[in-house]
């Protein structure tokens, strides 16, 4: 995988689930323009859940189609705790969790603001002045879900999970 894959910061995990569950539960095969429209959203809203389905192997686009791959069906039947960890495997090479697990090998713990700098430093913000507050929801619902690195809230410190 590619280091310049990232995870739009309007993607969720439950996004991500729901959209598999979704296309699962349609016969594995759909229209995307036809999920819009069930979903009553706008495609371009659609397509960053879409994207990162895509670039961790779980669905495949063609003409317009979003079809599970094999993974993608071995996802959607798998159960919770499965779940959570053939998505932290698929995440890890995937910006911003790739830098969080960097910083973490690096130093064993990390904060925010130094998350920050170094995504910063690789261009990871497409704005200016990104907003931080949402950008630190956005990692900590990543982080948090997939536990692919521990976070002590009351020190506001991300830590290397031990193995």
């Amino acid at each position: 995988m590619s280091s310049n894959l990232k995870i739009d910061p309007s993607v969720t995990p439950s996004k991500l689930i729901g959209l598999l569950d979704l296309i699962n539960s349609l016969g594995g095969k759909i229209d995307l323009a036809r999920i819009s429209i069930m979903l009553q959203t706008d495609v371009d809203v659609l397509l960053p859940v879409v994207d990162l389905g895509e670039a961790i192997g779980f669905l495949k686009v063609s003409n317009g189609d979003a079809e599970l791959t094999e993974a993608g069906k071995k996802f959607i039947q798998a159960s919770p705790s499965k779940k959570k960890l053939m998505l932290r495997e698929a995440i890890r090479n995937i910006e911003p969790i790739a830098t969080a697990l960097k910083l973490a090998q690096k130093s064993g713990e990390f904060t925010k603001e130094e998350l920050i700098n170094e995504l910063d430093n690789k261009r990871f913000f497409e704005e200016e002045s990104p907003d931080i507050d949402q950008f630190y929801s956005f990692i900590l619902e990543w982080l948090l879900y997939t536990e692919v690195i521990h976070y002590k809230g009351e020190e506001k410190k991300f830590y290397k999970k031990k193995r």
